[in-house]
């Protein structure tokens, strides 16, 4: 197999939330290989080499686990698709690796008793060989799972001991967003109900007079066979308007008129009404927070990426090359 040698491959990506942060750099697999490359006979099963560290092709796919339900009949989509997947695939394995590379550089260590660590806590929800059965039904080679763990431990290690490091939030940058997200922040009117139906006015009335008086109508206009009922709590502005005005004016726990509706009659019961308000700064500055943290850890992420994967050498296997 001859590879498609390429350097600064990887174009500048932006992403949402410190869960993207990576996803950036995995989705640019097609990027890869753009531009003048040469090839260069390699090892068999070698699907790319970053820096030197080969990537085998086992790996790219188990990562990938491609299951073809159905194949294109149209000539050529499906050998797109592949190349597309699996490009992706190995996009996630390099950048991967290129983290892996610059802890390397800076002496930080994921240790066997990391791995160890978290792997006993995957397993503590599993019973006797039950962990292992179910990597067995999936088809899952162990070894390469324990592989996969570790590259999580590695990223996760990388997002904390050098990208947030560089990362600070100061209280203008909070009151700033929050005064910009106001309305996110909001909280509109919200009711608790009862709606209760019958296909027979009378018998709907009967049970809702007795519901009246019950200290939990829901419990007592249970025993009524020709009557149903349903809890729900909702905002207040998404409610049908027929819903809005027969809940309008209710306090907790008055009933409102029967109407033709639902399965022949309805009427509601309020439980509750929560008022509409606006979270204050103080009881919001964790959410705000993390938000802020989780763009600017994307933003030193693809910073990071874009400036180490133009100074390596990455080599692609010419049939996962865009064409």
């Amino acid at each position: 197999m001859g590879f498609a040698s390429c350097a600064g491959g990887f174009r500048r990506s932006g992403a949402r939330g410190v869960g993207r942060v990576f996803l950036a750099g995995m989705l640019i697999a097609l990027a890869l290989a753009l531009g003048a490359c040469s090839q260069e006979p390699v090892e068999k099963g070698v699907a790319a080499k970053v820096n030197g560290k080969p990537i085998s092709v086992k790996t790219l796919e188990y990562v990938q686990a491609l299951r073809l339900s159905s194949p294109s009949m149209i000539p050529g989509e499906t050998l797109a698709g592949l190349q597309a997947e699996y490009g992706e695939a190995l996009a996630t394995l390099i950048v991967e690796e290129l983290v892996s590379q610059e802890l390397a550089r800076r002496g930080i260590e994921i240790t066997e008793a990391e791995i160890k660590n978290a792997e006993t806590s995957l397993r503590s929800g599993y019973q006797g060989n039950a962990f292992e059965n179910m990597l067995a039904e999936e088809g899952l080679d162990l070894a390469l799972w324990r592989e996969r763990l570790r590259a999580r431990l590695v990223l996760d290690a990388f997002t904390a001991r050098v990208l947030r490091p560089r990362v600070t939030i100061s209280p203008e940058e909070a009151q700033q967003y929050y005064r910009a997200h106001l309305q996110e922040f909001s909280q509109p009117v919200t009711l608790k109900f009862l709606k209760v139906e019958s296909i027979n006015a009378d018998a709907l009335k009967a049970a809702l007079e007795e519901a009246k008086k019950a200290k939990d109508p829901a419990d007592l206009l249970m025993v009524f066979d020709d009557v149903s009922l349903q809890t729900q709590a909702s905002p207040e502005d998404v409610l049908p308007r027929s819903w809005r005005d027969a809940l309008k004016g209710l306090k907790p726990g008055q009933v409102g008129p029967i109407t033709r509706g639902g399965i022949g009659y309805q009427a509601f019961i309020l439980l509750e009404r929560s008022e509409a308000r606006v979270e204050g700064p103080v009881q919001v500055y964790a959410l705000v927070e993390k938000r802020l943290l989780e763009a600017r850890l994307a933003q030193e992420f693809s910073s990071w990426l874009s400036h180490t994967a133009a100074s390596s050498r990455l080599e692609i296997s010419p049939a996962l090359s865009p064409r």
